[in-house]
């Protein structure tokens, strides 16, 4: 999604269009939402999200004022069972719609690109295998896309007291990794990192239509495009549980979206 400028197309999604921004409050019924999860080798994780999903998800989405319409969990290219973990749990699972992404991993972006393409909710949360944030803080999220946002981002910086369980070195690392992306990205946000996030499905499709950066910095091009095209982003403060099974390794990760950055400030800010 570009800014119009002379010989640019402008984005097909636009301020004031209906598409993106009616209100939802104005439906008689609880608007729907797709709830997208991005996996890699969380074959240890993945029957416990499964038990989650069929004994509270739909309660929780419904107490935040969502009907919940189907979960997509994205296996990208798992080299553990994963897939085969989440075929077993799809038969004992209602809504549970697994897409495998058999081949090379194509990174968290690419993933959740794929569960959005599929979407069939008025609106898209994006979430992590863990639901490290409770699937009712949705209800944060929402109040903000009822009030005009067209993407509302969940956030641990905030309010710090809502949050559990981050260790002293990953807090560390995310506050110097998010000074370097406010830095580079010229984003105002104080938490682009933070797996939560509630679209309005259009605007979800839109942002990731063009995806230069498949991996963990998509999160930083999403709000990107979405500031180039003056699109509302609002960023909530949620409660938040860290899991200590996270598969991810932090130093690894962190060195490769930095770099992602770069090149994102480099494609994303030259006009």
């Amino acid at each position: 999604m570009e800014p119009a400028s002379a010989g640019s197309t402008r984005s097909r999604i636009e301020p004031g269009d209906d598409r993106r921004a009616g209100s939802l409050a104005r439906r008689p019924m609880a608007a729907t939402v797709t709830l997208v999860i991005p996996s890699y080798n969380e074959e240890r994780r993945l029957p416990r999200l499964a038990a989650s999903l069929r004994d509270s998800a739909s309660r929780d989405l419904a107490g935040a004022g969502l009907e919940l319409v189907e979960t997509i969990v994205v296996d990208d290219g798992s080299l553990d069972s994963s897939a085969d973990v989440l075929r077993q749990e799809e038969a004992l699972t209602p809504g549970l719609a697994p897409v495998i992404r058999e081949g090379e991993n194509e990174g968290k972006g690419a993933a959740v690109a794929a569960g959005v393409d599929r979407a069939r909710g008025d609106l898209v949360l994006l979430s992590d295998v863990d639901l490290a944030a409770p699937l009712s803080e949705a209800a944060k999220l929402l109040a903000a896309i009822e009030d005009g946002a067209e993407v509302a981002i969940g956030s641990r910086a905030i309010d710090p007291r809502q949050v559990n369980g981050i260790p002293l070195r990953r807090r560390v690392m995310g506050r110097a990794f998010n000074a370097l992306v406010r830095t580079m990205s010229g984003l105002p946000y104080r938490d682009t990192q933070c797996g939560f996030k509630l679209f309005r499905t259009p605007v979800a499709r839109e942002l990731l239509a063009e995806q230069i950066t498949p991996r963990f910095a998509f999160d930083v091009e999403i709000l990107m495009r979405a500031r180039r095209a003056g699109l509302h982003v609002e960023e909530v403060p949620i409660e938040y549980h860290h899991d200590p099974d996270s598969t991810i390794a932090p130093g690894r990760a962190s060195l490769q979206m930095a770099a992602d950055v770069a090149h994102l400030a480099w494609r994303l800010r030259r006009r």
